[in-house]
């Protein structure tokens, strides 16, 4: 029944009844890691030995799997990889804080430390920046400002605040992403001047797919990103902060005099490098505040130095670069159909199944791996647990580093579902 199953269990006869106030804490053992933990059962009781303070929740949390009964044994794990995290696009489709705040707990339960959340994007700009407000007057909403009355859709600074303490009681950073130089449609909708033609006047998009409205390369909207970004740092205390750097079209900036006179400038041999040039310049930016940029992979695009790699559209690191995340769609992207069979609900193109997630084996060395819940046709939080239950479950398994043989995860995931529906989980057809 556990998810994620320990990797290194020995069992004997017999168990002893668990509560949490009966568990002995043994003094820490470094030589586990700060995640690590080390349980021994027997006759005499259950004594906790931790790394850490996360190995001791997730000491606590393989206790609580168990039930109210813990076979005598021994059980000494850890997780094979740092970055064990979970994307949550609250762009495309906001999702209320409530349930950000029950998704981390699901996170916490599967040994998870990572909350990726995709804060802005063409169709919406979720995040509070005092500094810029029309980016949630105007940003936060397609089709116009909400009618009196209507719920906003889009996170305060008090709620970032609580969302994040809330997630580090439980070990899991959150980081967020503020997309750019692409993506940006709803940032330019409440501020034009960051547009490549100023005097237009573009919505929010409402559609799909890759908007070709990109932000100018103007020093100006330079410090307008740095000034979210300067926000951006003061609301989440993590080492990590995500600035997209994807799927960009040129298209614009080929077209456009002003930003062929700034490549000019800036000795640029043409648009294709103007991309990299941002994210580098935004890279330099949040050095100073002593954080790293996080930013997708793309393949006519060199990240920057002093960057770490989201890579999503291959399942391998390729070369020697070792601090890099691999979020591969063929097998972390959970709004991917589960199977073909027909009449399921509708999703992005392309199949992801319960085994494919099962079956990732992500390279040693890298810093992590990661799941994603992009949004596009999940607008409800019970839409959003449909699609990532049970394929989350596989990855939680590939991402603590202890997955085994499929069947054997099949026959524990059974009572695991059964455990998540009872808490009200909305999980989705188990379709082997």
């Amino acid at each position: 029944m556990i998810i994620p199953r320990p990797r290194e269990l020995a069992v004997l006869g017999g168990s002893v009844a668990f509560h949490p106030d009966l568990v002995r804490l043994a003094p820490q053992d470094a030589s586990l890691g700060e995640e690590g933990y080390r349980l021994e059962v027997g006759p005499s009781g259950i004594e906790l030995t931790a790394g850490g303070r996360a190995g001791r929740f997730y000491g606590l949390q393989t206790l609580a799997q168990y039930g109210a009964a813990v076979p005598y044994g021994t059980i000494e794990d850890r997780p094979r990889f740092g970055w064990r995290g979970v994307m949550l696009d609250v762009a495309r489709h906001f999702m209320p804080k409530a349930f950000v705040l029950r998704l981390i707990d699901l996170l916490a339960e599967h040994k998870l430390n990572v909350l990726h959340l995709h804060l802005t994007d063409d169709q919406g700009w979720r995040l509070e920046i005092e500094r810029y407000p029309r980016l949630t007057e105007i940003g936060a909403r397609r089709g116009g400002s909400p009618a009196p009355g209507e719920a906003r859709e889009f996170y305060t600074r008090e709620d970032v605040r609580e969302i994040v303490a809330y997630a580090a009681e439980r070990f899991v950073t959150v980081v967020p992403e503020i997309e750019m130089p692409g993506h940006a449609q709803a940032a330019i909708a409440a501020y034009p001047e960051l547009g490549n033609e100023p005097s237009r006047r573009l919505p929010v998009w409402s559609e799909w797919g890759i908007s070709e409205h990109v932000f100018n390369l103007e020093e100006s909207t330079i410090r307008f990103c740095q000034d979210v970004l300067d926000e951006v740092v003061e609301l989440f205390p993590g080492p990590y902060i995500h600035v997209g750097g994807d799927e960009c079209p040129p298209v614009e900036w080929e077209r456009s005099p002003r930003a062929l006179r700034r490549l000019a400038e800036l000795g640029l041999s043409g648009p294709s490098q103007a991309c990299g040039w941002f994210v580098g310049r935004m890279a330099e930016h949040l050095s100073g505040h002593g954080r790293r940029l996080i930013c997708w992979d793309e393949p006519d695009r060199e990240s920057p130095p002093g960057t770490t790699v989201m890579v999503w559209l291959d399942e391998h690191a390729g070369g020697d670069r070792t601090d890099i995340i691999l979020a591969p769609h063929t097998r972390t992207y959970l709004d991917y159909y589960p199977s073909d069979a027909p009449g399921q609900p509708p999703a992005q193109p392309g199949v992801v199944t319960l085994a494919d997630a099962y079956a990732f084996t992500p390279d040693p060395g890298v810093r992590g791996v990661q799941c994603q819940i992009w949004t596009e046709y999940m607008p409800t939080p019970e839409q959003v647990e449909y699609m990532a239950f049970p394929r989350l479950c596989a990855f939680a398994e590939v991402a603590w580093g202890s997955p085994r043989d499929y069947p054997d995860f099949l026959r524990r995931l059974d009572p695991h579902l059964a455990r998540l529906s009872a808490q009200g989980v909305h999980v989705g057809p188990l379709i082997p």
